[in-house]
């Protein structure tokens, strides 16, 4: 009788887990690769700001959008406040760093300091899957602007070289 009680109760379990995992999905990403992914979007970001010479940080190709300075700040001020949140911070939103000065040794110290909340927020494996979604995406968006920007200043983007 044993032999057949075991692997009911095994069923049994395999069944509500199941439910249980459909019913609640889950909000971390432990074990993925996520951080990873960030870390590779990330260094073209900042080998991008490198790349750029100090003169072209004011680079705006049209009056109506920001200049490259502004850009990478803007992603800098994005850094804080994605993972900010994903580490479960009621954080407001900021374009301290875009607003302040926006030169190139200012901006790329700015980028580095950022990166400090985002390493800990994928190492987090409590962060928030949705923030961090949310600042890979956005980070991702705006290298697609920079590769833009680069080329229209006659620069090879880093992942094209």
């Amino acid at each position: 009788m044993s032999t057949r009680i075991l692997p009911a109760l095994c069923a049994l379990a395999l069944m509500a887990t199941t439910a249980t995992a459909q019913t609640n999905p889950p909000t971390t990403i432990a074990g993925t690769d996520l951080g990873k992914v960030f870390g590779e979007v990330h260094d073209v970001v900042a080998k991008s700001a490198e790349l750029v010479p100090a003169d072209k940080y004011t680079y705006r190709p049209v009056a109506t959008v920001r200049t490259f300075g502004e850009l990478v700040a803007h992603i800098a001020d994005s850094y804080i406040w994605h993972c900010n949140r994903a580490l479960g911070r009621n954080l407001d939103w900021s374009d301290a760093i875009e607003k302040g000065k926006t030169d190139k040794a200012t901006v790329t110290q700015k980028l580095k300091e950022s990166l400090a909340v985002c390493t800990a927020a994928y190492g987090n494996e409590k962060s928030n899957a949705h923030g961090l979604l949310n600042n890979l995406s956005h980070t991702n968006q705006h290298y697609g602007n920079i590769v833009t920007y680069l080329r229209m200043m006659g620069l090879v983007p880093p992942t094209s070289g």
